[in-house]
């Protein structure tokens, strides 16, 4: 099996829990924070907890996050800067952070309305770390996976005139491992975001309903559709550890796709998702 190594370094918003879909900001764009004052006493204005798991940007402080139990809509970009930061009730930094990790975000509770969206006014990130001290960072996984689909026959991906698709269509809803639909949401458009193109989440069915996929052609004459698909071994393991067993591929037409198969990712006691392997590769 050829073992597959890739590294990957996501807003959507809502007012007050109503959104719609507007551009997104630049990433990277300055918060507002407490006063000074407040900082240095440890007196941190009370205001909404809003619990996120962390899809990517741990590295960079630059924050891509998911609403757990939210609806799709509940993706977040946040700038971590020199926000308080607490890691299981202990002082900590924002470089103790880590993808897959899941925060609280105190903070004013109004939301900026982008896509991604942007807290208003954030005061703390409060951090769990794991009982058994590991990450399953699937979100992070998928962006590997999907990442190196990318790398792979990388003329599948351009125009004719030579230029980047305009459209990548993301579909994990037969992916193993349980995302939530707010994390399929980030994971498609931090993806989007990487590689220059404006991520569409749905099927091929989905896709052809919406009218980008032509289906009497099958072809998608400005787009690509990326998939992961679990293949039926997921419950596996391998020397006791869990596994998760999955298919991948990138469509870009009938005679131009690119296959992923029996692809096996294992789960170290005491780490991520970290690596996978690739049981075959196919083109078509």
């Amino acid at each position: 099996m050829k073992k597959v190594r890739i590294a990957v370094s996501l807003v959507l918003c809502s007012f007050l829990a109503a959104c719609g879909q507007a551009a997104a900001p630049a990433a990277g764009g300055a918060l507002s924070s407490p006063a000074a004052g407040a900082l240095e006493k440890g007196n941190f204005p009370a205001g909404t907890v809003t619990v996120c798991r962390i899809v990517d940007g741990a590295e960079t402080g630059e924050l891509l996050l998911a609403e757990l139990n939210g609806a799709e809509n509940g993706v977040y970009l946040l700038s971590a800067g020199d926000l308080p930061v607490t890691m299981d009730g202990q002082n900590a930094d924002t470089k103790d952070l880590a993808d897959g990790m899941t925060v609280e975000v105190e903070h004013s509770g109004t939301v900026l309305e982008s896509y991604p969206a942007q807290f208003g006014q954030v005061f703390s990130l409060r951090a769990q770390t794991p009982a058994n001290g590991g990450y399953t960072d699937l979100c992070g996984l998928w962006l590997k996976v999907l990442d190196d689909l990318w790398s792979t026959d990388p003329g599948l991906n351009e125009t004719e005139g030579g230029g980047t698709v305009p459209y990548v269509g993301v579909d994990l809803s037969s992916a193993p491992g349980g995302l939530t639909e707010v994390e399929k949401a980030a994971v498609a458009w931090q993806f989007g975001r990487l590689h220059g193109a404006q991520a569409l989440t749905g099927t091929f069915d989905e896709l052809a309903e919406q009218g980008y996929i032509d289906r009497d052609q099958l072809f998608w004459e400005d787009g690509v559709l990326f998939s992961v698909t679990a293949d039926g071994r997921d419950e596996t393991t391998c020397y006791s550890l869990p596994t998760l067993s999955f298919d991948a591929q990138k469509w870009r037409g009938g005679d131009g796709a690119y296959f992923f198969s029996d692809c096996v990712c294992v789960w170290p006691e005491s780490g991520t998702w970290t690596e996978y392997s690739i049981g075959s590769e196919a083109i078509s």
